[in-house]
């Protein structure tokens, strides 16, 4: 996976490992020396008073401090928990909250899957659109992952954005589907860098890097400029 200075981070369906991998990712770089920003713009479920668990995992990896554009309390779709507490969720703040964070490299995660409504009109999609990055789709190791990697892969080429590559997430249980995923994935894909995420307990920065080096392989030793 050829890591650009920007990056959009996906998933295939919420809970797939999308906050995981792009704190492995951060962890890495930090580790590496290069300055990297990995950032929640938009988050659900949070915590009153805080940014939310994903914001902080993001801290942990790259090195400041947790933040989200908007920190949502509800545990629901973006749009809705909005709604619910009368905030407005729009793509030039979203995207301006961004611009002033960028660093040498910056990560930004969605929220769930790439069409998940943020308000009348506007989807995940359309501020990965405007953020311009190349996508790295994320999908959990489990039956039923190629059809969902299939629609989330051809869903990002027809918004016009290059696909960064696909990481494939631990699964919670190994049976016959999930040995074969992997194979399968790289078949349905060739030529796209397709990795497997090692499983992650301790969610300290070291596992973390550990982790974001094994799914940048050669990227770590080349990324210079």
């Amino acid at each position: 996976m050829r890591l650009q200075r920007t990056l959009f981070v996906t998933g295939t369906d919420t809970g797939v490992g999308k906050t995981v991998v792009c704190a492995a990712l951060a962890a890495a770089l930090r580790h590496a020396g290069v300055r990297v920003r990995a950032l929640k713009p938009v988050a659900s479920g949070c915590a009153p008073g805080t940014s939310g668990d994903d914001a902080a995992l993001l801290s942990l990896a790259d090195g400041h401090p947790a933040e989200a554009a908007v920190a949502l309390q509800a545990p629901l779709s973006p749009h809705l928990a909005a709604h619910a507490e009368g905030v407005s969720l729009t793509l030039p703040a979203l995207l301006e909250w961004i611009r002033l964070r960028e660093a040498e490299v910056t990560l930004v995660e969605g929220v769930g899957g790439w069409a998940v409504p943020l308000g009348a009109g506007c989807r995940i999609s359309d501020l990965a659109l405007a953020f311009g990055a190349p996508v790295l789709v994320v999908a959990r190791n489990r039956l039923g992952v190629l059809n969902h990697a299939l629609l989330t892969v051809e869903a990002v080429l027809r918004s016009g954005l290059p696909l960064a590559g696909i990481v494939l997430t631990p699964p919670e249980l190994d049976d016959i589907a999930t040995s074969h995923n992997l194979a399968a994935l790289r078949e349905l894909f060739p030529g796209v860098a397709v990795r497997a995420m090692r499983r992650v307990t301790a969610c300290d920065h070291a596992e973390l890097a550990e982790a974001g080096r094994a799914l940048l392989l050669e990227d770590l030793a080349t990324h210079t400029d």
